[in-house]
């Protein structure tokens, strides 16, 4: 995204997104990964070594914020600036909360939140290992697609 839409008039009352404080340990992190990823087979930060994990999470500028729905945990994202832009790492909903009109309030937050790094253009990366909603739901937020490419992964088998 390389330039600022235009402020969504969407609202919900009772939501409110929280800022976690440093240091967040792994177990601290992974339990919001866990609870947006598990349907989709995100496995990447579970098996990462602890040391590693929180040294990105806990990185100069690396941000986590928890959205909050009538005072339960709903979701997260996480925000990683760099020189000339800022990246959208991971975002997502809780099982439990998808599907009630929160996503399309939380991106827009997100997108807000990003502009205020200072950056010159927003990313925001997605796969086949994210809801299947997720492109399009970006796309009418205003994101485009700049590249694609395949990899294979290893996923959990339930």
């Amino acid at each position: 995204m390389h330039s600022r839409p235009e402020k969504s008039n969407l609202v919900l009352s009772e939501i409110e997104m929280k800022l976690l404080a440093k240091p967040i340990s792994a177990n601290e992190y992974r339990k919001y990964y866990f609870n947006v990823g598990k349907s989709w087979n995100w496995i990447d930060r579970m098996v990462m070594e602890d040391e590693e994990l929180e040294k990105k999470i806990n990185a100069k500028g690396t941000e986590v914020y928890v959205l909050t729905v009538e005072g339960r945990e709903a979701g997260y994202c996480e925000f990683v600036p760099g020189e000339n832009f800022c990246e959208i790492q991971y975002f997502g909903l809780f099982e439990d909360f998808v599907g009630r009109g929160l996503g399309k309030v939380f991106l827009n937050w997100a997108v807000e939140k990003a502009w205020t790094y200072n950056a010159k253009h927003i990313q925001l990366n997605t796969c086949s290992l994210d809801h299947p909603r997720a492109l399009e739901t970006y796309k009418k937020a205003g994101f485009k697609i700049v590249n694609t490419k395949t990899e294979e992964r290893k996923i959990s088998v339930r």
